[in-house]
């Protein structure tokens, strides 16, 4: 089974990293909130494993089963009262921030057809040239072209993504797995949100063919943290998302 992304001790080891001398009350206000952002990424994780199993043809009958409920309870969880599931554009990516939702529309144009793997997210990040993960590429020593070599994808024609253009978006196995890396960025920089630098770490996390051609070309998951954290020390002390 696939070792689960993020263990209870890591999470403990966060919790007690926020303030390394405070009491056990302390600890526990800061578990809470971050319980509370779990809460956030969970309920988009299950929203949009439920589309795709929507757009698969699947009843909610047996939606509602898979997830041990009533039809009637996964449709007043997942089915706005106008009817039709609760946009994915709107829901599932609400947490990411614009430039990270250009990347993964980018991502689809590159991918045309096909459902979106690791190496067209990892191209399309070269779009937003400007968020911080085109910026940690470049502190890297990398090029854009370098990039798009390695992972044998792009370049990716940047644009603005749309809620419509979010909802026809299928990926693939390491796509979904960089995706849930994600998560594990957001929640190792204790950020509320999801930018371009969570998906460069996702995919870096993920450890699949375009991670292991990024680490390969220098820029694997301990760097790209390293070079990020010196960002948001030039950016000031509160990091912009990116």
């Amino acid at each position: 089974m696939t070792e689960f992304p993020v263990p209870l001790d890591n999470l403990i080891a966060y919790v007690r990293a926020l303030h390394p001398e405070g009491a056990p009350l302390d600890n526990l206000s800061d578990a809470m909130l971050v319980s509370a952002r779990l809460d956030e990424q969970s309920d988009a994780l299950i929203g949009y494993f439920v589309d795709q199993a929507r757009r698969a043809g699947a009843s909610w009958s047996q939606i509602g089963s898979s997830m041990g409920v009533s039809k009637q309870a996964a449709q007043k969880r997942f089915v706005p009262r106008g009817g039709g599931l609760i946009p994915e554009g709107e829901q599932i990516f609400s947490r990411f921030t614009q430039r990270a939702r250009n990347v993964l529309a980018a991502a689809g144009r590159l991918a045309g057809d096909q459902a979106v793997g690791a190496a067209h997210l990892a191209a399309a990040l070269l779009t937003e040239p400007e968020g911080l993960a085109a910026r940690t590429i470049q502190r890297a020593g990398l090029t854009g072209e370098q990039v798009c070599a390695a992972v044998g994808a792009g370049p990716a024609a940047a644009g603005d993504a749309g809620a419509a253009g979010l909802r026809e978006l299928s990926f693939t196995g390491d796509g979904e797995a960089a995706l849930r890396g994600t998560l594990k960025a957001a929640l190792r920089l204790g950020h509320n949100y999801i930018g371009t630098e969570h998906v460069l770490l996702g995919i870096l996390f993920a450890g699949g063919p375009a991670g292991q051609a990024l680490a390969s070309s220098g820029l694997d998951a301990e760097t790209a943290e390293r070079l990020l954290v010196t960002e948001f020390a030039e950016m000031g002390a509160r990091p912009k998302a990116g």
